[in-house]
């Protein structure tokens, strides 16, 4: 039976436990670390450093992102061939930004972003972007509050000025019909998950698990 190294890279905030509830069949599993980005440092220098965290093995490579972690190993694929990349709540191309994030472009609101104003206003959205459960939003919580304004600052410059990926048609796109961060009405030829939000990687990850596998075994 064919066994697979998979690498899976959390999105803006997030860590490794986003995915603690993922079931994975006859795959190695290994998780990327978000860096904290050096001053100016470019989106190329910044995932050649991520990309530093992959072993090469014989075994087939599957490299698994959600949101902007989505954008990442899309970028890493670049420079490491992968048998597979599939982005989960993600982007592929500049057509898929939402107004939002294109008017954060030209009116660069976000390096007013911290961690404060995220975990202050998070009650306020919570349930709208799809963290519905207690155990959910303490997770949020805890995960935003080990990251630093700098990093926020520094990804949601490289999020919005991102140049898309030009060989999309290989990417496997899984996205939420209730995605309230990335809209499903722009996004195109994704794999829908019904009422999954921009969080349904951690709630409903039994489906989402199943979409993985068969992806993973094609």
């Amino acid at each position: 039976m064919q066994s697979y190294k998979v690498y899976l890279l959390a999105g803006l905030g997030f860590d490794y436990r986003i995915f603690e509830n993922l079931i994975f069949e006859n795959c190695e599993i290994n998780y990327l670390h978000w860096l904290e980005p050096n001053q100016d440092e470019s989106l190329d220098d910044y995932v050649r450093r991520i990309a530093g965290q992959v072993k090469i093995s014989d075994e087939q490579l599957i490299l698994i992102g959600h949101s902007f972690g989505g954008i990442i190993v899309q970028e890493i694929s670049k420079i490491i061939n992968a048998e597979k990349v599939i982005i989960i709540s993600s982007i592929k191309s500049k057509d898929e930004i939402p107004f939002t994030l294109n008017f954060l472009r030209i009116f660069p609101l976000y390096k007013f972003f911290n961690q404060k104003l995220i975990l202050t206003t998070f009650p306020i959205w919570a349930r709208a972007f799809g963290y519905n459960s207690e155990k959910g939003r303490i997770l949020f919580v805890q995960m935003i509050s080990n990251c630093s304004d700098n990093y926020f600052r520094w990804s949601m410059d490289r999020i919005v000025n991102w140049q898309g990926n030009k060989n999309s048609k290989k990417i496997f796109h899984i996205h939420g019909s209730r995605d309230k961060t990335f809209f499903i009405k722009k996004i195109k030829s994704p794999i829908i998950i019904e009422d999954g939000s921009h969080f349904m990687v951690h709630s409903k990850a039994e489906e989402i698990s199943k979409v993985l596998n068969n992806i993973i075994r094609r």
